[in-house]
């Protein structure tokens, strides 16, 4: 995004889906920051946003549990091209931060008059309890403007103070590729058969036929998979469904019967036109049937013109039409909550944030998807369960992957913190753990599911404790521009060694009344274990028999 395109008449343009759910213009504009430079979830960003009169000049509230930061923001949009932010505002927003500033004017202000939307905020948040923990509170000024030397030297003397001004968003935001699909036309011979065609509102056309299997194993995008980026998921490979549909397909006694067992494809695209014979298609993706497409094409010496399957042709241009379309019509290989987050905003950006700053890595967001050579693939369902982990502090539950995906995912994904340096930071942590298990004497123990999770747990708490280790847990990205990685990585590794020679003492104090499976998923056993590996750890570095980190550089976390 360039800086100028945050200009009022530009903003307009973006902010209008934001502005149609009745929002004032300052409002939206907070709605969009929150969804797009803090990355949360929509319900999440909608949930936060408390602007209204008599909201004690706050429009938003977001908790940021890894830094331990409450995050209260004041939005200004301003006409003028050339406005800049001064620091009356500046002010403004730091006198209602301090409003805040203990639990009793938290109180206060619950018991007060202030704006219902502001309280539900407060109190459903537990920011009275927060504080009183030492929750920092960041006073956040979202703007349309640019810095001037007023605004600036006002930071100076206020450090609780964070400003996004236009320049500032546009560096975070990071750009989506929404088509996929080909981009070009296609015609259908449609010679055989007169396709019934339904329109509705004169807005969405589709036109159902049975389409010839050799006609369609000549779309573009089948090997590479581009045909199928708008769908849920790619070509599974050598599933049941996949090796029925291979066998059907290589027996052409059964090419005629063929389209009554099968569910059909499901193609949508910008504009469909049926003249005389033919049917054109333009911009174009399939969302349902890259299983038999790819099965298809594997296949083409065996192919006739009697295979044919019912073909569904949709020409619209509404996202939200299209991506109802694409959850609910996906009923071959069973359809699981990752695939129907695979398109969402989230997952889209992350990717999209990989491929432009970590070329040595790849986010996988689909089932399928093929990975780039020479790149490590990181699967977003691993990238969850090590959030989940490590940042959330919930090991006992990283084996109940659909939670991720479903009532997990907005907390888990939808934070600010979560961007591709802190996921691949999380990798490295997860795989020398990886690599160090096979030093569990206990070997069951040391294969099963959670106990790597576990581990990741615990090494979170102890890299928090750590004077030294608390910014790079804070802010991966820190570390990175000192260069300090190697050095880090080497300590970690040796931190690692330490806990798992306690955690065998640990494990053989336990003898035979050792349940793993039951420890490693209660909340309780979980904590207290970590609780003694972590004492353990912490006597021996204060005896100068374990890794300190004291070697490492100092840094700010970013």
């Amino acid at each position: 995004m360039k800086s100028n395109e945050l200009t009022y008449n530009s903003l307009q343009r973006i902010l209008s889906p934001f502005v149609a759910k009745g929002r004032s213009e300052s409002a939206a504009f907070l709605n969009w920051f929150l969804e797009n430079i803090y990355r949360l979830d929509e319900v999440e960003a909608d949930d936060a946003i408390c602007d209204a009169s008599n909201d004690k000049g706050i429009d938003a509230i977001y908790v940021d549990h890894n830094n331990e930061e409450i995050h209260l923001f004041q939005c200004k949009i301003r006409q003028k091209d050339n406005g800049t932010i001064g620091d009356v505002d500046l002010k403004n927003l730091s006198s209602s931060v301090k409003q805040f500033d203990t639990s009793d004017k938290v109180k206060n202000v619950l018991a007060g008059n202030a704006h219902s939307d502001l309280k539900k905020n407060l109190e459903s948040k537990n920011i009275a309890d927060l504080v009183d923990k030492g929750f920092k509170l960041v006073g956040v000024y979202v703007t349309n403007e640019n810095h001037d030397l007023a605004s600036r030297e006002y930071l100076k003397g206020d450090i609780s103070l964070r400003v996004y001004d236009r320049i500032e968003i546009a560096d975070n935001y990071v750009e989506l590729d929404r088509k996929g699909g080909i981009t070009g036309f296609f015609e259908f011979d449609v010679s055989y058969v007169e396709p019934m065609v339904f329109d509705v509102d004169g807005s969405i056309s589709t036109f159902v036929f049975p389409a010839q299997a050799l006609q369609l194993v000549k779309l573009e995008g089948i090997s590479d998979g581009t045909l199928f980026t708008q769908n849920v998921r790619f070509s599974l490979g050598n599933t049941s469904v996949n090796k029925s549909i291979t066998k059907s397909v290589r027996n052409k006694g059964e090419h005629k019967n063929f389209s009554l067992f099968h569910n059909g494809i499901i193609m949508l695209c910008e504009k469909a036109k049926l003249d005389g014979k033919k049917l054109r298609v333009e911009n174009y993706s399939v969302v349902n049937g890259a299983q038999s497409l790819s099965t298809f094409y594997r296949n083409k010496g065996a192919l006739t013109g009697d295979l044919r399957v019912l073909a569904r042709v949709v020409s619209l241009n509404d996202q939200a039409m299209a991506r109802k379309i694409t959850e609910n019509s996906n009923n071959q290989n069973s359809i699981k909550p990752r695939d129907l987050r695979s398109n969402h905003d989230l997952m889209t950006r992350l990717q999209a944030e990989f491929n432009n700053n970590q070329k040595g890595y790849f986010f996988e967001i689909k089932r399928g998807e093929a990975v780039p050579p020479e790149r490590t693939s990181i699967s977003n369902d691993l990238a969850g369960r090590m959030l989940m982990a490590f940042d959330l502090r919930k090991p006992y539950v990283c084996h109940q992957v659909y939670s991720i995906f479903d009532e997990g995912y907005a907390e888990i994904f939808g934070r600010k913190e979560v961007d591709s340096q802190r996921i691949i930071f999380l990798y490295n942590i997860y795989s020398l753990i990886g690599e160090a298990v096979s030093r569990i004497e206990n070997m069951p123990f040391a294969h099963y599911g959670l106990t790597k999770f576990f581990l990741m747990y615990t090494v979170g708490r102890i890299l928090r404790k750590i004077p030294k280790t608390l910014p790079i847990v804070q802010s991966p990205a820190g570390m990175a521009q000192s260069g300090s990685e190697v050095l880090f990585l080497d300590c970690l590794k040796d931190l690692v060694a330490t806990i798992i020679i306690d955690l065998n003492y640990e494990v053989k104090s336990k003898g035979i009344a050792f349940d793993y499976k039951a420890d490693m998923k209660s909340p309780r056993q979980t904590e207290e274990w970590a609780d003694r590996l972590i004492q353990s750890y912490e006597k021996d570095a204060a005896r100068g028999k374990a890794q300190n980190f004291e070697d490492l550089p100092s840094f700010k976390s970013i």
